[in-house]
């Protein structure tokens, strides 16, 4: 056996991932495919608002992305967004949202809107109070 730093080949990371859902089946994990829901908000052509996320199984979806363009801060564009993409994928079946982030402010805007958190990685950015945060909220 040989053990090296090389990187992996896109093929040689295929197959591992090929084996993750062989596992997966395996232990009797269904297999389903992903959909992204998400909402853009434009003001004259120009994005200011953003919310994406990526459904896991049938029941849960990761909420990977939630911007707001500085200059519309702080005027409710952000709730409404998150608001949205609420509804859009409570009206699919999806039952629980979890995302992370990070900074001082960010964490106040989920618990706000009924987030919960559920793991903390304290002082995540070497930068003291600067944590990384997970948070998750149920849809029914």
């Amino acid at each position: 056996m040989k053990i090296t730093d090389r990187e992996i080949t896109k093929a040689e990371l295929a197959a591992i991932y090929e084996d993750f859902t062989k596992i997966e089946i395996k232990n009797g994990i269904p297999q389903v495919e992903r959909k992204r829901y998400s909402f853009t908000a434009e003001e004259n052509g120009v994005v200011i608002g953003f919310v994406s996320g990526l459904s896991h199984f049938h029941t849960h979806i990761y909420l990977s992305d939630l911007w707001v363009h500085e200059n519309h801060r702080r005027q409710g564009l952000g709730t409404k967004l998150l608001a949205m993409f609420e509804e859009k994928v409570k009206s699919v079946g999806i039952k629980h949202i979890h995302t992370e982030t990070s900074g001082t402010i960010n964490p106040f805007f989920y618990e706000k809107n009924g987030y919960t958190k559920f793991g903390i990685l304290e002082d995540y950015h070497e930068v003291a109070g600067q944590h990384r945060i997970w948070y998750k909220k149920d849809l029914i």
